[in-house]
C-alpha cells in the first residue's frame, strides 16, 4: 500500500496505527527512511506516545556498538535506512533471526525520494529484503508513504516489485500559502563573452533570511549545497550583527506594531543589496492552498498525473544532494559523466556505514558538450568547496522583537523601512523584558546552518533549538526536506529550483504545518530552467507533480545486487522472479567473470571479499582515491575514481567536514590526492570535452522536418580544465588547464537530427550551424529537469554539425549514469513539450547574444564558444513546425 498525499496530511498516523498494533500483537516492524534526521524525528514521535511494550530504536551509522547488540536482541520497532539494510542487516541476517521471524510490517517513508539510480539500488535492496524475510517464514506488508507524485501505485510497484494499492485523496485542512517567485537582479559583472551576470541565489537567500529573522519570522532556507548552506547562515549572521551594532530611531507601523528598523540599502559593484533593499522583482502567486484535494496536483490546482518514468532530482552542487542522488554525471557540451562525491560524513569505508544525512544519490555530473562541460556556479555536489562554520551552541533567552508579524497575502516578502537618524537609541516599551537592544544583540545567535557532516549530537541540538524557537532561522540542505515535523514555521526560502515539483511542494510545505498561513519564496539561480520558471508560473502552479523514474533492471545496478544476494543466501531458480527478467542473462555474465560459481543447486558467492562493496548505492563506484593531508599524512576520506576527475583534480577547492582544502596533486597511478588546509575566496568547477558514439537505436519517430531517436551510446569524456569563481559574487576569475586521461561511459541518450536539405537551407541564410546546435543543446539540457525529474548534473550533451554515425547535424542529451537512469527516455517521451519550453526560454531571455540564464553553461569545455542564440531559435522552430 502507498499513501501519496501532501505534507502534514497525517501519513505518519496512517502507518503508526497499524505498526503499533502489529507490535502489540507480538510482531516487529522495520521503518526505512532516506535520512538520519527523519529517523530521529520519527523515533521521538513513537517514544512520545509511551505505549507499553513498544521498544523502538534507531539503527544507523551513529548507533554505538553496545546499543546495536541490544537492538538486535530486544527492539521491536527498528528505524534505519537503505544503507544499513544493504551493508549490515542483510549480510548479517543470521544475527537478526528473532526479528525477521516476527516481522509483520515494513514502512518505507518518503518513498518519492527513491528515484534515478539511487532508487534503482533501493529497489534491489528491497527485493533482497523480501528474499531474506521469506527464508525466516515471514511475509511482511509493505506500507509506503510519499509526497504527491504521478502514478504513485505504479512507482511503488516498481520499487518493491509487488502489486501496490494507492491512496491519493487528501482532505487534511491547510492554511493558505503565499508563493513568491524571486529573480535576483543583474550586477555590473560580466561573464564569458561579456554576458551579464545575476546576483547569486545564495546571496539573495542570505539577505531574505536576515530580514525575516530580524522580524522574528521563523524561517527555513533550503540551499542546494552544503557549502551554500554554511555561506548563507554565515552571511545572514553577519548582516544581523551589523544590524545589532547600529542604533536607530524607533519606527511604528500603521498597525501599531513596533518594527525592528533596518539600515539604508546599499549596492556595490557586485550587486550587493543591503538588508532593507529589495533583492529583485517578485512575482506573487497566492494565496494558494497547498494541495487540499487529490494528490495528483500541486498546490494551486489539480491536474492529470504525468505518465512515464521519472528519476532523481538533481540540484546544484547539491549538497546534496544535493542530492544531491550514484555515478558520474554528464557534461553539457561534449560529455560528462562523473558527479562530485560526498566524502563527508561517510567517506571512509566502514563495515557499518554512516548513512548520509542528506537524501538523494550522489553521482558524478555529466558534461554538456555542444562544446561544454563543468559544474554550475552553485554546484550540486555535497562535497563542494567553500568555507564552513561550526554549529553554534544555544544558550540565549527567548527574545521576540515587538512588532506585527502578520504577512499579507498580497504583500512583498519584505518592505523597506525608513532610514533612522544616526545615534538615536531604539525606543524601549515600558513592559519589554528583555530590552529591544538585548534582542538585537541576540539576533546573530538565532541563525544557524544544518547539513550532513555534523556529528549526530550537533544535528539533534540544532533540530531541538529550531523546534523550541531558540533558533529563528536555519539554512539547510535537503536534509530537512523530508517529513521532519518542525511546527510553527512561518516562511520557507528555496534557493534554486530543487529538481522536481514534488520536492518544491515538500520544501514549501515545511511552513504552515500547524495549519497557519505561510510564505514560500523560490529564488531563481542564473540558470535557464530557474529563469524560465519565474517567468512562467503556469509551469509550476496547477500542474501535476512528476512520475518517479527508476530502472531496477539496469544491469550496472542489478549485477552487484545479485552478487550480494548470493552471498546472503545462495541463489536458486525460484529466486529469479524476484529480481526480474534481466537476472538470468546477468547471472551467466557474473559466472563468466568469476564473481559467482554455478552448481546444480544454484549460484554461490565464493570470494572472501564483501559482496556488498560492489554496489555503491549513493556514489559512482569504481576504485577509491584516498584523500591525504599533505602536512600531517592524515587520511581525510576517499572518493570514487570517476568523481576524482571533477572534484579533487590538481588545483581543486575541496570541502571535507566543514574545512576547506586545496588539492596540491592528484596521482591516479597511486590512487592518492594530496590536500592542504586553505581558505580560498573562490570555488572551482571542472570542465570537460566529450565525444559520443551511437551503439544502437531503440526507438525513432519524425519530429518536424527532423527525426527524434532514443538508444544506447558510448560517451568518452575528458576533464581538460577548471574555472575559478569568486564565492560571494560568482565572478569568473580564470580558467586553468588540466591533463587527465579520458573516461568512457555506456549509457542511453535521446538525440535529434536534421536532414541535409534543411541544413543547407539554414546555412544559406548565414546561420552559424555549429553555434546554433551548441546553444540549443545547452538550453535543452537546462530545461530537461522540468520534464524528467533529474538535475542538470545527472545529464550531459553533445552537439555537432556532422556526426560520423548519423551523417547529419545532431544534438545528443544523455544520462550521466552507467546503463542509463531513465532521464533520456523521459525526454524522448516528452520531446515536443521539452523542446517547446527550451525554445521559449531562449526567446524570452532579455540578453542580446546569450547568457547563463538561457544558452551559456558553466560546464562547457569549449568556453561557451561558439554560441548562436538566434540560430538556436531557428533550429528549434524547424523541429517544432
Amino acid at each position: 500500500m502507498i499513501i501519496a498525499t501532501g505534507t502534514a496530511s497525517g501519513k505518519t498516523l496512517a502507518y503508526l496505527v497499524p505498526a503499533l498494533t502489529a507490535i502489540l500483537e507480538g510482531g516487529t516492524v522495520l521503518y526505512l527512511t532516506p535520512t538520519k534526521a527523519l529517523a530521529a524525528d520519527q523515533l521521538r514521535a513513537v517514544q512520545a506516545l509511551d505505549v507499553p511494550g513498544v521498544r523502538s530504536a534507531c539503527f544507523d551509522g551513529d548507533t554505538p556498538f553496545e546499543e546495536r547488540v541490544w537492538i538486535r536482541q530486544h527492539a521491536n520497532y527498528v528505524l534505519t535506512n537503505p544503507d544499513m539494510v544493504h551493508r549490515t542487516l542483510l549480510p548479517r541476517h543470521a544475527q537478526w533471526t528473532t526479528f525477521w521471524r516476527r516481522l509483520r510490517m515494513i514502512v518505507v517513508d518518503e518513498s518519492h525520494s527513491y528515484r534515478g539510480v539511487f532508487g534503482s539500488h533501493v529497489a534491489q535492496i528491497l527485493r533482497r529484503l523480501r528474499r531474506v524475510t521469506a527464508k525466516y517464514g515471514s511475509r511482511p506488508v509493505f506500507m509506503l508513504a510519499s509526497a504527491t507524485s504521478g502514478d504513485p501505485g505504479l512507482a511503488a510497484g516498481r520499487l518493491i516489485g509487488l502489486e501496490t494499492a494507492e491512496v491519493t485523496t487528501d482532505t487534511s485542512p491547510r492554511g493558505a500559502t503565499t508563493f513568491a517567485l524571486w529573480e535576483p537582479p543583474l550586477t555590473d559583472l560580466r561573464g564569458e563573452g561579456g554576458a551579464p551576470v545575476r546576483r547569486t541565489a545564495t546571496a539573495e537567500a542570505a539577505d531574505l533570511l536576515a530580514d525575516l529573522v530580524a522580524s522574528d519570522i521563523r524561517t527555513l532556507a533550503f540551499i542546494r549545497s552544503r557549502r551554500g548552506a554554511e555561506t548563507v547562515a554565515l552571511t545572514a549572521r553577519t548582516k544581523l550583527a551589523d544590524l545589532s551594532s547600529t542604533t536607530f530611531t524607533p519606527f511604528t507601523s500603521p498597525g501599531g506594531g513596533h518594527h525592528v528598523p533596518q539600515p539604508t540599502p546599499a549596492r556595490d559593484a557586485s550587486g550587493y543589496v543591503g538588508p532593507a533593499g529589495p533583492a529583485g522583482p517578485v512575482s506573487t502567486v497566492g494565496p494558494a492552498p497547498t494541495d487540499a484535494g487529490p494528490l495528483s496536483a500541486p498546490p494551486g490546482g489539480h491536474g492529470t498525473p504525468d505518465t512515464g518514468v521519472f528519476s532523481t532530482p538533481g540540484a546544484e552542487p547539491l549538497g546534496a544532494a544535493n542530492a544531491g542522488p550514484l555515478s558520474t554525471p554528464p557534461s553539457d557540451t561534449g560529455f560528462h559523466s562523473t558527479p562530485p562525491t560526498d566524502t563527508s560524513p561517510h567517506s571512509r569505508p566502514e563495515p557499518e556505514p554512516h548513512s548520509p544525512t542528506d537524501a538523494g544519490p550522489l553521482s558524478t555530473p555529466p558534461t554538456e558538450t555542444g562544446p561544454h562541460s563543468g559544474p554550475d556556479p552553485e554546484p550540486h555536489s555535497p562535497a563542494d568547496a567553500g568555507p564552513l562554520s561550526t554549529p553554534p551552541t544555544f544558550t540565549s533567552p527567548h527574545c521576540t522583537p515587538h512588532h506585527d508579524t502578520t504577512i499579507e497575502a498580497d504583500a512583498p516578502a519584505r518592505a523597506p523601512v525608513p532610514a533612522p537618524a544616526p545615534g538615536v537609541p531604539l525606543a524601549r516599551r515600558p513592559d519589554s523584558s528583555p530590552s529591544d537592544d538585548d534582542c538585537l544583540a541576540l539576533l546573530p545567535s538565532k541563525v544557524a546552518a544544518y547539513r550532513g557532516g555534523y556529528l549526530a549530537e550537533e544535528r539533534r541540538a540544532l533540530e531541538k533549538a529550531f523546534r523550541s524557537g531558540a533558533l529563528v532561522g536555519l539554512a539547510t540542505t535537503n536534509a530537512l526536506e523530508l517529513g521532519v515535523d518542525i511546527t510553527g514555521l512561518d516562511a520557507v526560502l528555496i534557493a534554486g529550483w530543487p529538481g522536481t515539483r514534488a520536492s518544491l511542494w515538500q520544501q514549501a510545505g515545511r511552513a504552515g504545518r500547524a495549519g497557519q498561513d505561510a510564505l514560500a519564496v523560490l529564488i531563481a539561480r542564473d540558470d535557464p530552467l530557474d529563469t524560465y520558471l519565474v517567468h512562467h508560473p503556469e509551469a509550476l502552479f496547477g500542474r501535476p507533480v512528476e512520475s518517479i523514474v527508476l530502472d531496477p533492471d539496469n544491469p550496472y545496478v542489478l549485477a552487484p545486487h545479485l552478487c550480494a544476494a548470493a552471498a546472503e543466501i545462495p541463489l536458486t531458480e525460484q529466486d529469479l522472479d524476484i529480481f526480474g527478467p534481466a537476472a538470468p542473462g546477468l547471472l551467466e555474465d557474473l559466472v563468466a567473470q568469476g564473481l559467482l560459481r554455478q552448481r546444480s543447486s544454484g549460484w554461490y558467492w565464493t570470494s572472501r571479499d564483501r559482496a556488498t562493496d560492489l554496489a555503491d548505492i549513493r556514489g559512482g563506484g569504481g576504485r577509491l582515491i584516498q584523500l591525504v593531508e599533505h602536512d600531517t599524512g592524515r587520511l581525510l576520506g576517499t572518493v570514487d575514481e570517476s568523481s576524482a576527475h571533477t572534484s579533487v583534480h590538481t588545483g581543486a577547492v575541496y570541502m571535507h567536514q566543514g574545512e576547506s582544502f586545496l588539492v596540491e596533486e592528484l596521482d591516479l597511478d597511486t590512487d592518492v590526492a594530496l590536500l592542504s588546509s586553505e581558505q580560498p575566496d573562490y570555488s572551482t568547477y571542472a570542465r570537460d570535452v566529450t565525444e559520443i558514439t551511437v551503439l544502437g537505436t531503440i526507438r525513432s519517430h519524425p519530429l518536424g522536418s527532423g527525426t527524434l531517436h532514443f538508444g544506447e551510446v558510448e560517451v568518452t569524456r575528458q576533464v581538460v580544465s577548471y574555472i575559478k569563481r569568486r564565492l560571494q559574487t560568482g565572478e569568473l576569475m580564470g580558467d586553468e588547464q588540466l591533463d587527465l586521461p579520458p573516461r568512457t561511459l555506456r549509457t542511453r541518450a535521446v538525440w535529434w537530427t536534421l536532414p541535409s536539405a534543411e541544413v543547407t537551407t539554414l546555412a544559406e541564410t548565414g546561420l552559424d550551424l555549429g553555434g546554433a546546435a551548441h546553444a540549443a543543446e545547452h538550453a535543452a539540457i537546462g530545461l530537461l529537469p522540468l520534464f524528467a525529474t533529474c538535475d542538470r548534473w545527472d545529464i550531459g550533451g553533445v552537439s555537432t554539425e556532422l556526426h560520423p554515425d548519423t551523417g547529419l547535424l545532431t544534438v545528443f542529451v544523455y544520462d550521466g549514469h552507467q546503463g542509463g537512469a531513465g532521464f533520456a527516455e523521459r525526454g524522448y517521451a516528452r520531446a515536443s513539450d521539452w523542446l517547446r519550453a527550451t525554445r521559449e526560454a531562449i526567446a524570452s531571455c532579455e540578453c542580446d547574444r546569450g547568457c547563463p540564464s538561457c544558452i551559456q553553461s558553466p560546464k562547457c569545455g569549449n568556453g561557451n564558444d561558439p554560441l548562436d542564440k538566434a540560430g538556436a531559435i531557428r533550429l528549434l522552430d524547424t523541429l517544432l513546425s
